[in-house]
């Protein structure tokens, strides 16, 4: 289909829109992408919003695309970046078919992104070969928005995943830049990113849930060059942290919470949804 074909589409279910007001939204997408993707691609997105049929198979990726430039509704991208975070596979089970899923964060120059890996590409996070601060490229992703309106990148079986090599590292920034200093956390709400030494352990407890399973939370002390703060670890944490634990351990820790105290002072909250890496 050409892209007259398609702005006669659109405007035969569409009468009230004309040529110009058509190409002005071309445009607009193609600002957003950077000139990454063909017009008849982006006309293909603008058509969708306005109720004609899109084959999915029929986009087109002509390169990288930055994190800045995505948005939900692409199909066949390629995007590359340095490894943040790797979060465990789950299994999922549904009414037909069962399956596996894994998720990183992968950092380029223009912000983090989640990137989502189904079934086959979870045995990269499985063997230990997607390591935090390693370079990939990702190939033939497609876009979608999370529950929070955030776009994320999913991976399925006729996407690839290279390991990019050691001359790649350079090209984009260093785990430091997105991390946050621990003097500046009380301007900060909600999820964080630190990087700190690990100072001293304060204390482990056993504590009884509502639930009737006992749970465990320790408590540790993190400092950086602006200051030290203390971390609370619940439950699976606990394991995962003391495994790895070791004097002076620098510890990084991705998408912890903070919280105040009743005494108005600052703590971080580490839990099922946050990453431990020990460096």
């Amino acid at each position: 289909m050409t892209t007259q074909n398609l702005i006669d589409e659109i405007q035969e279910k569409n009468p009230n829109l004309n040529k110009t007001q058509i190409l002005e939204m071309l445009q607009t997408e193609r600002d957003k992408t950077g000139g990454l993707l063909s017009d008849e691609t982006l006309l293909r997105l603008v058509a969708a919003k306005f109720g004609v049929n899109v084959k999915q198979s029929l986009f087109k990726n002509t390169g990288v695309l930055s994190s800045s430039r995505l948005f939900a509704g692409l199909y066949d991208v390629n995007f590359e970046g340095r490894v943040f975070a790797v979060y465990p596979v789950k299994i999922f089970k549904g009414e037909e078919k069962t399956g596996k899923l894994a998720s990183l964060i992968v950092a380029d120059n223009d912000g983090l992104l989640r990137v989502v890996l189904w079934n086959e590409h979870t045995a990269l996070v499985e063997n230990c070969q997607l390591e935090v601060g390693k370079v990939v490229k990702l190939l033939h992703g497609y876009t979608r928005e999370d529950r929070y309106g955030k776009i994320e990148l999913h991976l399925s079986n006729k996407s690839q995943i290279e390991l990019q090599p050691e001359s790649k590292i350079g090209d984009y920034p260093s785990i430091e830049q997105y991390v946050t200093k621990i003097g500046s956390l009380k301007l900060v709400e909600g999820n964080v990113h630190l990087l700190g030494v690990v100072k001293a352990v304060l204390s482990k407890s056993i504590f009884h849930r509502n639930d009737a399973e006992d749970g465990i939370v320790m408590r540790v002390v993190i400092r950086d060059d602006s200051g030290e703060v203390n971390v609370v670890v619940w439950n699976e944490k606990v394991d995962e942290l003391e495994k790895k634990l070791r004097d002076s351990a620098q510890v990084l820790l991705i998408n912890a919470h903070v919280k105040p105290t009743k005494t108005d002072c600052i703590e971080v909250h580490v839990d099922f949804n946050t990453v431990i890496d020990i460096r």
